[in-house]
């Protein structure tokens, strides 16, 4: 059951939860994942990143991502399939092309007069077909010592300039960035949650949380009830087919 980014997560704000978005890095990997989904019976975000492209298991990207669709259209869930982090305005339209149902656009790491541009053009390219957009504001950098070296409100989320940008540019979901992670977190995650709920108080689209591998449960539930609505995921994951593949 293909729907919209913007239409599972506003299943999922009107019911207080979030839905996982792992990343795939094959056909056989984004298989397992749907199959999991539907066995627990739960929507599921299936995140692709074109970083991924060397390792595809068919020759052409626009095959290779039909067949996950396919995939997706005969699941039994509530599904979509969203590119994520991409960095291109090229990488974009081809994901509108190809069939992608949401993009997210990553220019965090410019300044906030770029990001701003750079996520109004994927709108306009993204939201004429019926394709959902995310886009991050503050930078969720790799390894929590990196956090450790710099000033953290250079980094973090302001709640202010996170309504305005969103009310700016009419994005369908916002990534923040509160102490959270891409990668292996170096000693214990510090997750900024009073900055989280000011976040969700701010603004009226729902919250997505990056780097969600080695967070902790405890932190997880936590963050959900203060508004995260869609969790992505890959090194717990990634991690986990590397060691049954040592194991066989």
């Amino acid at each position: 059951m293909r729907l919209s980014l913007a239409q599972i997560l506003t299943q999922a704000e009107e019911g207080k939860y979030a839905v996982i978005a792992p990343d795939f890095t094959s056909l056989s990997m984004a298989k397992a994942i749907i199959e999991t989904a539907e066995e627990v019976n739960s929507p599921l975000i299936l995140s692709y990143s074109t970083m991924f492209k060397p390792m595809m298991d068919v020759k052409r990207y626009d095959k290779f991502i039909q067949i996950v669709r396919d995939e997706i259209e005969a699941a039994s869930v509530p599904n979509c399939l969203h590119l994520d982090h991409a960095s291109s305005l090229d990488d974009i339209r081809e994901a509108v092309e190809v069939g992608f149902c949401s993009v997210m656009i990553d220019a965090s790491v410019e300044p906030w007069e770029k990001n701003l541009e750079n996520t109004l053009q994927a709108v306009d390219i993204a939201h004429p077909q019926g394709v959902s957009v995310e886009s991050e504001l503050g930078q969720v950098m790799i390894g929590v010592g990196y956090y450790k070296q710099k000033k953290v409100d250079a980094l973090f989320n302001d709640p202010e300039k996170a309504r305005g940008f969103v009310e700016l540019t009419g994005i369908d979901a916002l990534a923040v960035a509160i102490g959270n992670v891409h990668g292996a977190y170096q000693g214990k995650p510090e997750i900024d949650f009073d900055r989280l709920k000011k976040i969700d108080q701010q603004v009226t689209v729902p919250l997505v949380l990056h780097g969600s591998s080695g967070i902790g449960e405890k932190n997880i539930i936590k963050a959900v009830r203060l508004g995260i609505r869609k969790i992505n995921l890959y090194s717990e994951i990634i991690n986990s087919v590397h060691s049954n593949l040592q194991r066989s």
